[in-house]
């Protein structure tokens, strides 16, 4: 384009200064010798006019002619395209085809997951471990197998509690009889400090056989024995407490098994009604010189209430808490029922420990047991 210019340009300066120089084909002649002017681009013009000259093919005249497309895109240059450019093929095509073979010596992509395909029927499931069950920390007899003679028990496995706290705090625990066991007035030779006492299984002795007549519809037998009583701490805390007396002692706290009021403070109880449940829970052989509510207090689960010791109203027992639970039950009204469940999965809580159940087969046949004469046994 440039040269084109130019020849024009030379073409237009040169008509002003020669009238010699002539375009071919213009019907006028030409001089011999042409003078052509100093700057004249390119040869002199041919004398003879020119059909093609530009030396183009003659176009074949069978061949039609077909006018330029002018929504057509523009030709890409062979020249401009970049061989060294790889072509990426769209994923879409041939991607997901059978058909596109596989290298399958190709290196393996290590972040690219494995394909999951079907389970192997041969493949065993995995097995989950099993829970470890908790260890044993206490052994217990059935409910309503009362010592042989002590009275007539009765079998009810019945949680009347399920969610309750253990009324001792944290000491060992031996709930068992304070009659018919060691110490007791039935008990025979040896005192309630005695070995045995502390090594001995729990047993139930809600309905065990008493003097007066304190009865409850769930016991076989009228006159009896209306909770469970539950010894307290080791053999050395039990020497610890009789070498105090007549010192009362403060060793093993007792605590509210629910939250609740202080409704009754008698001579050697103390009275809990729990809120959620409505129970009545009976707190007796307490220190009474070193409560620590008062009557119409509010208490909450697990606050302390005093400790665990023998006040009896000047009558003689052992060391021990006497645990009661009076409940609304449909069809019985407002009554007694057994503890001795509620206690088991209340201790088990505490000592996040299991107890086991002992079967007794050579337990006796139990009896209403025949008190001596002049023998008042009241709890």
């Amino acid at each position: 384009m440039r040269i084109l210019l130019s020849s024009v340009l030379g073409a237009v300066l040169a008509l002003s200064a020669c009238d010699a120089v002539r375009l071919p084909g213009d019907g006028r002649s030409v001089p011999e010798d042409p003078v052509i002017p100093d700057g004249a681009p390119g040869p002199a013009p041919p004398t003879v006019p020119v059909d093609n000259p530009y030396g183009e093919p003659d176009p074949d005249p069978d061949t039609p002619v077909t006018p330029p497309d002018p929504d057509a895109a523009d030709p890409v240059d062979p020249v401009d395209a970049d061989p060294a450019d790889p072509v990426t093929p769209d994923p879409a095509d041939g991607a997901d085809d059978p058909s596109v073979p596989t290298d399958p010596d190709a290196p393996t992509d290590p972040d690219t997951p494995d394909p999951v395909g079907p389970a192997d029927p041969d493949t065993p499931d995995p097995v989950e471990p099993e829970p470890q069950p908790l260890p044993v920390k206490f052994e217990y007899y059935p409910p309503g197998d009362l010592i042989p003679g002590s009275g007539i028990g009765s079998p009810d496995q019945t949680v009347y509690v399920p969610d309750m706290l253990f009324p001792i705090k944290d000491a060992p625990a031996y709930p068992q009889s304070q009659v018919w066991r060691f110490g007791g007035f039935m008990g025979g030779q040896g005192g309630q400090c005695d070995e045995r006492n502390f090594t001995a299984p729990w047993r139930d002795n809600f309905c065990e056989t008493r003097s007066r007549t304190r009865n409850t519809p769930l016991c076989p037998a009228e006159k009896v024995h209306q909770g469970q009583d539950i010894r307290v701490g080791t053999r050395a805390d039990c020497l610890e407490m009789v070498a105090m007396r007549p010192d009362k002692p403060e060793l093993h706290s007792v605590v509210a098994v629910e939250a609740g009021t202080i409704t009754k403070i008698g001579n050697y109880w103390v009275t809990l009604r729990g809120n959620e449940t409505g129970n009545l829970y009976n707190y007796i052989h307490l220190n009474m010189g070193a409560l620590k509510v008062a009557e119409d207090e509010l208490v909450t689960k697990g606050q302390e209430l005093g400790y665990a010791s023998n006040d009896f109203g000047g009558t003689a027992t052992t060391f021990h808490l006497h645990f009661e639970i009076k409940s609304p039950l449909e069809g019985e009204g407002f009554t007694h029922v057994p503890p001795y469940m509620s206690l088991v999965a209340a201790y088990e809580r505490r000592e996040n420990g299991r107890g086991q159940m002992i079967e007794n087969d050579t337990v006796e046949v139990a009896s209403v047991a025949v008190l001596p004469e002049g023998v008042e046994i009241i709890e």
